[in-house]
């Protein structure tokens, strides 16, 4: 059975209405067949038509490593590639390497499965680890689609998403449309794995850009945790595109 919790700052509160544009992001975690814990980040969207320009000031730890340090899993044989996206095997299912992504490859499913998006790039925030061995990610790193016009970066449903749902914003929970940016693995034994980042979004329908951040959200809950757990912050605006 899914289960849905909200991490969020009860002090903090955006209005959501039917064309808010960006919402939050929320992760879904689960412990692979191989014992690997994989989380896949979505941001959340208020429209179907919304899409995911850009995400960046990303700060993402988790406590995988020896001594609690930070250890993302990256597929052997591929260590040269790191977080940058490769569409033909980095796909929503692999339990054994990490990558980040603006949206789906060709925005929908190939044979079934959900590709990353190839055209994403790394901004100047993503000083290492790119297309280098990258068990960690740089502080304030940032992705982005090139070009913004691929229908890579278009809303998905986020119903039926394999995992526990964890929404980092207040708003987040408000809606079930979402786009796909990052997929972490890490050892099954982890016990937090920490995401702060800012994302921007196209409204589809008021062709307003809206922006969003989310600092030090949890998005492994220990067990029985409640559904309002206060440990992320989450601000938002939005200006005219």
């Amino acid at each position: 059975m899914k289960t849905v919790l909200l991490v969020a700052s009860a002090a903090s509160a955006i209005a959501a209405s039917a064309n808010a544009g960006f919402l939050g992001f929320t992760g879904f975690s689960y412990i692979a067949s191989n014992g690997n814990r994989v989380i896949d980040v979505f941001a959340v969207v208020s429209n179907a038509s919304d899409k995911l320009l850009n995400v960046y000031n990303a700060n993402i730890t988790n406590n995988a490593g020896a001594g609690g340090a930070t250890f993302f899993t990256q597929q052997a044989g591929l260590a040269t590639r790191g977080w940058k996206p490769d569409a033909a095997t980095s796909s929503r299912s692999n339990t054994i390497d990490s990558f980040m992504t603006i949206g789906v490859d060709g925005g929908a499913a190939y044979g079934g499965q959900y590709y990353a998006s190839g055209s994403t790039g790394a901004d100047g925030g993503f000083t290492f680890g790119w297309s280098t061995l990258g068990n960690t990610v740089p502080a304030n790193a940032g992705w982005f689609l090139s070009p913004p016009t691929l229908p890579d970066s278009i809303a998905e449903s986020l119903t039926g998403m394999t995992g526990t749902r964890v929404n980092l914003g207040p708003a987040g929970a408000g809606s079930n449309l979402g786009v796909w940016c990052a997929h972490m693995v890490m050892s099954g034994d982890t016990t937090s794995c920490l995401w702060g980042a800012t994302a921007a979004v196209k409204d589809g329908v008021t062709g307003l850009v809206s922006s969003g951040s989310v600092t030090a959200g949890e998005l492994i809950p220990a067990p029985g945790a409640i559904a309002l757990m206060g440990l992320a912050g989450f601000a938002a605006r939005r200006r005219r595109a």
